[in-house]
């Protein structure tokens, strides 16, 4: 199983198609037991962008507050729609989800 390097995680964190090479270690990371561990983790990896505003010059209670308030609505909406997710990542990598998780959920 081929792990991709950081700058293609990256890419694959914010939602970009893995070269099929990866194919074995997207279904992996889609279907091992701690998936839903592995998209908040993505899901974090998406709010830093944003935490990058706290650097900005203003109030204490804003640049404390904003960063907050980003990181816990991501993490509300990724754990409502984390299936939804995982289904649209393993049909965007060419896996069929019906199949890929009704085999590994049993």
């Amino acid at each position: 199983m081929r792990r991709p390097g950081v700058l293609r995680w990256l890419g694959y964190a914010f939602g970009a198609r893995l070269p099929v090479t990866y194919g074995s270690w997207v279904l992996h990371d889609l279907t091992v037991r701690t998936w839903f561990l592995r998209q908040l983790a993505r899901t974090t990896v998406q709010c830093l962008p944003v935490a990058l505003l706290a650097l900005l010059p203003g109030p204490g209670w804003l640049r404390v507050a904003l960063p907050c308030f980003v990181w816990f609505s991501a993490m509300f909406m990724a754990a409502i729609f984390s299936p939804l997710i995982r289904e649209k990542r393993l049909y965007q990598h060419g896996f069929m989800p019906e199949i890929v998780l009704g085999r590994r959920d049993e």
